[in-house]
């Protein structure tokens, strides 16, 4: 727990220090083991795209919690622990009515599927509806798996 927020004020001291350079160089001063300046500290990488893909099912989950009040089922221990500490789904709201939830997330994909199922629609509306419509469904098709079946 130590070592992940050392990790994480490292690595805002280092994002922070371009706009801020004073104060972020003497608060990386006074941390442990430091033995380089801030001003030379190599920038910090992007993470990569299993970090990107677990934040983006903790984003759906939330909408999905916020929305209903249904927990959803998520994947890691390192998904369930930032689910937890942004929303204390706990404090905020007992469990949604799950079986509601099952049924407007399966009535949603009936109608999308209706909808691209429709040559008329596919062929004359904007591309961009069409692709939003596609990827509606597939949002509700995860939806629905993150809730269980």
């Amino acid at each position: 727990m130590r070592a992940t927020a050392f990790a994480a004020l490292e690595r805002l001291l280092k994002l922070l220090h371009p706009v801020m350079p004073h104060v972020t160089e003497e608060i990386w001063s006074n941390l442990p083991a430091r033995e380089t300046r801030l001003i030379v500290a190599p920038w910090p990488e992007a993470g990569d795209e299993a970090d990107a893909g677990a934040l983006a099912r903790v984003q759906e989950s939330a909408q999905m919690f916020r929305r209903s009040g249904v927990v959803p089922l998520l994947e890691t221990d390192d998904e369930r622990r930032i689910f937890d500490a942004v929303l204390k789904p706990d404090r905020t709201k007992s469990n949604g009515n799950v079986e509601a939830e099952r049924v407007r997330l399966l009535a949603e994909i009936e109608r999308a599927e209706m909808m691209l199922a429709n040559e008329r629609f596919v062929s004359n509306a904007p591309p961009a509806v069409v692709d939003a419509e596609r990827e509606k469904l597939e949002r509700y098709r995860r939806e629905l798996d993150a809730i269980g079946d």
